[in-house]
C-alpha cells in the first residue's frame, strides 16, 4: 500500500462524523423511550441508575450547548465576512473633523512638510 493511499483510507473512515453522532443519538432516544415506558409512576430506582442518568443527561446537554455554540460562531463570522466586503470608500475614509464629509477625511488631507530653512 503506498502512503498516499493509507492517508485516502484513513480519510474516508472519519468522514462521515454527523452521519454517526446521528446515529448514537438515535440509538440513545429509542433507549431512553423504551426505558421512560418500563419504569412505572411512583417507582423506586437504584441510586446508581439514577446516578448514570443524570451523568447522560449532563453530556448531551454539554455536547449540545457546545454544537450550538460553535454554530453561533460560525454564523456571526460568516455575517461578519459578508458585511466587510460591502463597504464603501465613504464608510472607510474616516473624517478628522468628526464627520465634517468626505473632504476632510485622512485620506483627503495632504499635508506638505515645510521645507527647512537653510543657514
Amino acid at each position: 500500500m503506498k502512503t498516499n493511499e493509507f492517508i485516502k483510507e484513513d480519510y474516508e473512515e472519519y468522514n462521515d462524523e454527523a452521519g454517526m453522532v446521528k446515529s448514537n443519538l438515535h440509538t440513545i432516544i429509542r433507549s431512553a423511550e423504551e426505558l421512560e415506558q418500563l419504569i412505572h409512576d411512583n417507582e423506586n430506582m437504584a441510586e446508581w441508575a439514577q446516578e448514570k442518568l443524570a451523568v447522560v443527561k449532563s453530556m448531551i446537554v454539554t455536547v449540545k450547548d457546545y454544537v450550538a455554540s460553535e454554530h453561533s460562531r460560525d454564523a456571526a463570522k460568516t455575517v461578519a465576512e459578508t458585511t466587510s466586503g460591502a463597504t464603501s470608500s465613504a464608510s472607510v475614509a474616516t473624517s478628522i473633523d468628526g464627520g465634517a464629509g468626505f473632504g476632510n477625511s485622512i485620506f483627503m488631507k495632504r499635508d506638505v512638510p515645510k521645507k527647512a530653512k537653510k543657514k
